[in-house]
């Protein structure tokens, strides 16, 4: 068993959002294995990017969108969205605040985040 109790972990921001690491991999005993905490600002757009190695799993905590692949998708509480290696994700500037919990798997670090102007 294992607890991990939140403390004054620091938030980094964003271009649209800001994001805190809850569990590093050294918890999880698995290389490439990541879950944070992601708060996105009203109305503020986060850039489309991809991932060459990196599945990246979105829980939803509040009622959040994203363009996946050019297509629209509206995440309410308790959805979960993945994006494997090469799907193109962000949000637009229209999109609603809110928070999600993103487990990140096979993560090299932040070398694997491919910035694009394409949905």
């Amino acid at each position: 068993m294992k607890l991990v109790r939140q403390g004054k972990d620091q938030w980094r921001s964003g271009s649209g959002y800001e994001k805190r690491i809850l569990v590093g991999q050294e918890l999880f005993g698995d290389v490439g294995a990541l879950l944070q905490e992601v708060r996105f600002r009203k109305e503020e757009r986060v850039p489309f990017h991809y991932h060459t190695n990196q599945t990246e799993v979105f829980f939803a905590l509040d009622e959040v969108d994203f363009i996946v692949n050019g297509e629209e998708v509206n995440l309410k509480p308790g959805d979960m969205l993945v994006c494997e290696p090469g799907d193109v994700h962000g949000r637009s500037e229209t999109g609603k605040g809110g928070s999600i919990l993103v487990l990140k798997l096979n993560y090299p670090g932040d070398e694997d985040t491919h910035w694009t102007e394409e949905a």
